[in-house]
């Protein structure tokens, strides 16, 4: 028996591959809520400053494969169905909620590369 492959210098290949569709929505995502982040902040709104931040550390955290940042991300998202609830904006509610289920259609196809 060898051990030669345990020796070896050459890395194994990665077997997660995000896709496109995830990895553009992941992207999208991010840049999303910076530009939240910079809009509130001008508005003065800082809950939804703390939640737009709250937001890129879940984005970022999806992108490495936690599966904590997914659920970040989908708290996100609640938090943003009720704030559009509370604001009386239906349109903002329906957003939310489709964007709510691409996440989770995009990222079930990958759950088994989440840790």
């Amino acid at each position: 028996m060898s051990d030669d492959r345990y020796l070896s210098q050459k890395l194994p290949p990665d077997p997660r591959n995000r896709g496109r569709l995830l990895t553009l929505w992941l992207a999208f995502f991010l840049v999303a809520n910076v530009f939240a982040v910079v809009r509130e902040l001008q508005a003065a709104n800082y809950l939804s400053v703390a939640w737009a931040v709250f937001g890129i550390a879940a984005g970022i955290s999806t992108w490495l494969w936690y599966k904590v940042g997914f659920y970040g991300m989908l708290l996100g998202y609640s938090y943003t169905t009720l704030a559009n609830f509370d604001a009386g904006s239906l349109v903002g509610v329906m957003f939310s909620l489709v964007f709510m289920g691409l996440t989770f259609a995009l990222v079930r196809s990958k759950w088994e590369y989440f840790r």
